[in-house]
């Protein structure tokens, strides 16, 4: 089931993938080259997470990428954002890696972002061992709660995973009633250091847009966060809040087209999968006036499916 901060987090990993491994991944981000460019496989990925259900899951993202010595490689990316451990977390990393390598025959490097708030919760490996036979798992983390004690440094870096993180920390350290007040304090700053990165304009929409969904704020707070803001962009002579506002009104638009429709499609066809509710996300707001009008011609998922294929 899709969270309130799967959108966020999957959209911002999509339209930034090369920074996201420069941030979190380092090492593995210097062995790929960039120049021969990389493909999301959601369709392969979906083959096996349908089959293999273990537990909560976030994003999950399969990647393909070529290596500096030019071998093609697949990674494996689990985007974990929960407030509490995940007893069998590294056995469901495990087991994604070997049906993707038993439907596929392509071993895959796995990375996991955690963003609980235990410093000690850190699944790294999974291991079974049975009359002589083992098995021995390991895959890379990255702990949000770690950059807790480099702010500074987050301050000052450039990419823009960098303000993800401080977004993500301040959401986790301003949650009740009583936080609201420093919790909408945090938003203006961070959103006005879109403005001072010198970032464009759809780079600080995009940054912007996962800022807003994790850092919400009572209707009161908002506004006078939005006079603030609007008052910071006449200033810097940079008046993007209306190009925000209008993707907010598109969002909550497309949002709301998208909850008829699938309410629609379930009485006419049936309950529809993970995979197939992701394709109707991506749907074009103009298709889905389209697809309202189609589905009632539908008489079963094959339908639906077919009608998705030919309007990509």
């Amino acid at each position: 089931m899709t969270t309130p901060l799967d959108t966020p987090w999957k959209q911002i990993l999509e339209s930034y993938f090369p920074q996201f491994m420069a941030f979190f991944f380092p090492e593995a981000f210097s062995m790929i080259d960039w120049s021969k460019g990389f493909d999301f496989l959601d369709s392969e990925l979906q083959q096996v997470t349908l089959e293999a259900e273990t537990g909560k899951r976030i994003v999950d993202k399969l990647v393909k990428v070529y290596l500096r010595n030019g071998q093609e490689e697949w990674l494996l990316l689990h985007i974990e954002i929960q407030n509490q451990k995940e007893a069998d977390f590294s056995e469901r990393v495990y087991i994604y890696s070997t049906r993707l390598f038993d439907k596929f025959r392509r071993a895959v490097a796995s990375f996991a972002v955690l963003g609980d708030t235990d410093p000690h919760w850190r699944p790294q490996s999974f291991h079974q061992e049975a009359l002589g036979s083992r098995h021995d798992f390991a895959f890379q983390i990255a702990k949000l709660v770690d950059y807790k004690q480099s702010l500074n440094e987050l301050a000052a870096s450039d990419n823009p995973f960098a303000i993800v993180v401080q977004a993500h920390l301040a959401a986790q350290a301003t949650k009740g009633k009583a936080s609201q007040g420093r919790r909408r304090q945090r938003k203006y700053r961070l959103t006005t250091m879109l403005y001072e990165r010198g970032w464009s304009q759809q780079e600080i929409i995009d940054l912007y847009r996962f800022i807003d969904w994790v850092l919400t704020l009572p209707l009161e707070l908002e506004e006078a966060f939005r006079d603030d803001l609007e008052t910071y962009e006449r200033g810097k002579n940079m008046p993007y809040i209306s190009a925000i506002e209008r993707m907010g009104e598109a969002r909550g638009e497309t949002k709301g087209k998208i909850e008829l429709i699938s309410l629609l499609l379930a009485h006419q066809v049936g309950e529809i999968s993970v995979g197939t509710a992701e394709e109707i996300k991506k749907i074009p707001i103009e298709h889905l006036d389209r697809l309202a009008l189609d589905l009632r011609d539908f008489k079963s998922i094959v339908d639906l499916t077919n009608w998705l294929k030919q309007n990509k």
